[in-house]
């Protein structure tokens, strides 16, 4: 008894233990190389949805995949539309996994345990690059061998009174397995884990074939409400892929189940007679089925995605801070017109410009209410510029000739500039707020806030003339009010406030300079 107990606790540990080591090591191949390249294939339904099922196969989880996705999508580096095709098609990615579970590969994983041992061992991993793949390698073994040790240790207990007892009594009934799979998924968060984990206990003589079905429909269903439960921190437009990813599970659980109930008690020959014709054995129609849950409920949700982005967008509108961090001019193609780039690039910057102001409203009195609160407002302000940023680095690649190079360098420079007044400006808001605005610090958030007004509205030689006269040195103004300033200002808010002025001063007048330089037309 005793041996037995502890066959599957060791065999339990050891799949856990290698399952886990799978998914972190295939996630860490999974890096921003791979991202990159999702983002540039997702154009296209058709490599979107190959870019999804290698994704899946990589991570081997849904919903790592579904937040890599928001991620992503947070970022600017796909659309909404773009993501669902990737999500809806890593799931099957996922299956690669539980289809290879299917196959007797203990000496497989013997051979791999050795070999792929004494590489790390002995540090032969091409200076850390093939790291990743071994910890892979050695995961998948050992989660073959505690599958092969848990089911071997699993057989005796069929023979057990007790046991027996248990399965007459439950006989192919649907709602515990059911449960079970849901429920168990929802603990381990990943629907793959949990269908081995049926099949090996189906092996084992613990489940009966249709006991496994049904496990296998409970755990798609967990894998759904697992990543909605992980998600509470998500607003706004990557909820949506959330919320995607736990329709399109519950759809796919739903469907098959109800195919089920059909084919059970009405006698059609449906998903399990197809299986029946495809596979002899039971656990390799286990890992089939698996499949075909995430084949047949991406191909059916593929036509209804239109409707769908209505319904996701309603559920989970954009939120402020997104429409403040997304680009209203600038947009892919637009650099194959390198004039016309320019001028969006410009009009981007200007909207930057604008929103500086904003930054200090909120500790001005009588001042207009700031669409958000200082720190997030400058974290929108930063997005905004990694993709202006992005777009110029694109629009230089393309070899632009002429005063339209000059110009793009030119507007590059002055976006550097941009981001460097933003944190000098949201630097001062902090230390003036640290400092409970006290009224010498008020004054120089009402001065900073007039010349920023300014440097927005100024347009001509004439108005930036007008900036560099009044962006002369501060130096020796703020070294008068740190001598003078009352004793209940913190010394390090008032250094910190009257250093982040005289910065921001600086490049308000560094941005003055450079648009005296620009060349007319």
């Amino acid at each position: 008894m005793m041996e037995m107990l502890a066959g599957l606790l060791g065999g339990l540990g050891l799949f856990f233990i290698g399952i886990r080591a799978v998914g972190h090591n295939m996630q860490a191949m999974a890096g921003p190389r791979m991202r990159r390249a999702v983002a540039r294939l997702t154009g296209n339904p058709v490599s979107g949805a190959l870019a999804g099922v290698a994704l899946g196969a990589l991570t081997q989880s849904s919903n790592a995949v579904t937040f890599i996705a928001a991620n992503m999508q947070a970022g600017g580096l796909i659309t909404v539309r773009r993501a669902l095709p990737v999500l809806a098609w890593a799931n099957l990615g996922t299956a690669a996994l539980v289809l290879l579970a299917t196959v007797d590969l203990r000496l497989a994983a013997l051979w791999m345990l050795g070999v792929l041992g004494s590489a790390q061992y002995f540090n032969l991993d091409g200076g850390g690059r093939w790291r990743p793949a071994q910890g892979a390698g050695i995961g998948l073994a050992m989660m073959f061998l505690g599958l092969a040790l848990l089911k071997g240790a699993a057989a005796p207990l069929r023979g057990m009174p007790l046991v027996a007892e248990i399965l007459a009594f439950a006989g192919d009934a649907m709602l515990p397995p059911l449960l079970i799979g849901t429920i168990v998924t929802l603990v381990a968060q990943s629907s793959s884990t949990v269908s081995i984990l049926g099949i090996t206990l189906m092996d084992a003589g613990l489940l009966s074939f249709h006991q496994a079905v049904v496990l296998v429909y409970g755990a798609t269903l967990g894998s759904g409400l697992a990543v909605l439960a992980l998600s509470g921190g998500l607003r706004g437009t990557p909820r949506q892929l959330v919320l995607y990813q736990t329709i399109f599970k519950a759809a796919g659980a739903l469907l098959f189940l109800a195919l089920h109930l059909v084919e059970t008690y009405a006698h059609v020959p449906l998903v399990l007679a197809a299986l029946e014709r495809l596979a002899e054995h039971a656990d390799t129609r286990m890992g089939l089925l698996f499949a075909a849950i995430q084949a047949v409920t991406a191909l059916l949700m593929q036509p209804l995605h239109g409707v769908l982005l209505r319904l996701l967008a309603a559920r989970a509108p954009e939120s402020r801070a997104e429409a403040l961090s997304r680009p209203l001019y600038i947009y892919d193609r637009a650099v194959e017109d390198p004039d016309s780039a320019l001028m969006l690039a410009a009009r981007e910057q200007s909207r930057l410009t604008e929103r500086l102001p904003e930054l200090l409203n909120g500790l001005r009195e009588d001042a207009a209410k700031p669409p958000l609160p200082a720190l997030p407002l400058s974290e929108t302000g930063a997005k905004l510029e990694a993709s202006v940023a992005e777009f110029m680095t694109q629009l230089l690649e393309a070899s632009p000739h002429g005063e339209t190079l000059t110009e793009a360098v030119r507007l590059q420079a002055r976006l550097r500039l941009l981001r460097d007044l933003r944190l000098a400006v949201t630097e001062l808001a902090e230390a003036v707020q640290e400092a409970d605005a006290a009224a010498p610090l008020a004054h120089l958030l009402e001065a900073l806030h007039l010349l920023l007004d300014q440097t927005h509205e100024a347009q001509g030689e004439e108005d930036h003339t007008m900036l560099l006269r009044l962006t002369e040195d501060r130096g020796p103004l703020m070294r008068q009010m740190r001598s003078q300033a009352p004793p209940c200002i913190p010394p390090e808010a008032l250094h910190r406030a009257t250093a982040s002025f005289e910065r921001a001063v600086w490049l308000v007048r560094s941005l003055a300079m450079l648009d005296l330089d620009r060349p007319e037309g």
